[in-house]
């Protein structure tokens, strides 16, 4: 066996050790932890593991049966949680070195293996079996994996498992909760807990009370306070006729920001202007919204500048148009795709116009753009920093009818809601995203 390498320990809270203690019992064969952000995660797994590892000889099951970590992708797996591993066992533990190649190593006087696994190609993970497994993020996992693939590799050794994260909707992840839970739908062997994040006892009221007022409400209870939050209804649910309409008009002296749609039929803008709070706070507030069928990104540019330049002479005393008060928030996909006969991607239309062009290599996923939009229109704590003007009619009908589809987190883009919104999603997301939490990182395993 190895030596010489120290290995790291932690003391584990009190909803830690409850989990812990619920562990390898006949009642609680699959245990089902829902948990706020940073609730501890990996320092629960390590020593879950850890002891996985020791009931393994003690009982001397066959080292056929292997001890596994798994993340929703391999990558996450490598990266969050294959180095705090390693560095967790006492090397008197170790046989070898870990193995790098498949993230693996053995341990203990049998040789025990443990593995670290990503889940995203699960059919190719058939063939050994196991003792004890732990499955973290399971919401981000797909349906089928535990049944197809998890479930038929533990009967062998009558092994445990232990399934961790933070909830995403009422999906698979919430239907083994229930298996948990006292009641109708509890089945035999599965036993669940809820630990919201001011629980876990790892993060200052501080912190959270910052969450609650860059947040939307659903998205705050379920990153937060481990809340399954239904998906049904509308995608914008944080907009309302009584709280998000207010009258403003364009006001020539101040900059225009626009978020663009990319969508050919029709391409899509909708405009805002905003404003400094005496407390230094940024309100934004759509002015107007342009809506052109069957156009391209010329058309456009054209139209923007129409409306929002500021015209002015030159030396000679011929008419210009100035744009560079005006910046353009387009779909990121812009950059490859062009609208136009003339060759030119549709980023470099706009610029060819004067236009400010902000954006980033990559678009948000849709479900971080939305949740974004939908703190911007109103927090958890009950603040709003985006209005919408009544002049703006079809805006408002998009926020209002954009819905997902029935029994599904996808938004339904049938009814064509979904363009104005998503060129509100593009300006709101990377305008004001990285001055508050961001909830395209909240999806890091490392809570």
């Amino acid at each position: 066996m190895t030596a010489g390498r120290k290995n790291t320990r932690v003391s584990l809270t009190n909803p830690q050790m409850t989990i812990y203690q619920a562990g390898w019992k006949e009642q609680s064969r699959f245990r089902v932890a829902v948990c706020g952000r940073r609730f501890g995660k990996t320092f629960e797994t390590t020593e879950e593991i850890r002891r996985a590892v020791r009931l393994a000889v003690e009982r001397r099951i066959s080292v056929d049966n292997e001890i596994w970590y798994a993340a929703p992708t391999f990558r996450q797996a490598r990266k969050i949680f294959w180095p705090k591993l390693k560095k967790f066992f006492p090397p008197s533990w170790l046989w070898t070195k870990p193995r790098e190649s498949d993230l693996s190593m053995e341990v203990g006087p049998y040789r025990h293996v443990v593995r670290v696994v990503g889940l995203e190609n699960y059919d190719a993970l058939r063939g050994s079996g196991l003792f004890f497994f732990v499955g973290d993020e399971w919401a981000d996992t797909r349906p089928g994996v535990w049944n197809e693939v998890i479930r038929p590799m533990l009967s062998t050794a009558q092994g445990h498992a232990l399934f961790i994260g933070t909830p995403k909707g009422r999906d698979h992840f919430h239907e083994i909760y229930e298996k948990g839970q006292d009641g109708p739908t509890h089945e035999r062997g599965w036993w669940s807990c809820s630990y919201t994040t001011i629980e876990g006892g790892n993060v200052s009221e501080e912190e959270i009370a910052s969450a609650r007022s860059s947040l939307d409400p659903r998205q705050f209870r379920q990153e937060y306070e481990a809340s399954f939050e239904s998906f049904a209804g509308q995608c914008i649910y944080a907009f309302s006729h009584s709280g998000s309409i207010k009258d403003r008009t364009y006001d020539p002296d101040s900059p225009v920001f626009i978020g663009l749609d990319f969508n050919i039929n029709p391409m899509s803008a909708t405009v805002w202007q905003e404003q400094e709070t005496p407390e230094g706070e940024t309100i934004t507030f759509q002015i107007d919204e342009i809506v052109l069928p069957t156009s391209n990104t010329d058309e456009m540019a054209k139209e923007i500048v129409v409306r929002y330049g500021i015209r002015a002479s030159d030396f000679s005393g011929n008419a210009t148009v100035q744009a560079g008060h005006i910046s353009v928030y387009p779909d990121p996909s812009g950059g490859c795709r062009r609208t136009s006969s003339g060759g030119n991607t549709d980023i470099s239309i706009l610029k060819s116009y004067g236009l400010t062009v902000v954006t980033r290599r990559k678009a948000p996923a849709v479900r971080d753009r939305l949740n974004f939009t939908n703190s911007m229109f109103l927090t958890s704590s009950g603040k709003r920093r985006a209005f919408v003007s009544p002049r703006c009619t079809q805006s408002i009908e998009s926020y209002e009818r954009y819905a997902y589809l029935v029994n599904s987190s996808e938004p339904d883009k049938s009814g064509g809601y979904d363009h104005l919104v998503d060129a509100t999603g593009y300006y709101l997301f990377f305008r004001f995203a990285s001055q508050a939490v961001d909830g395209s990182r909240l999806r890091f395993l490392e809570r």
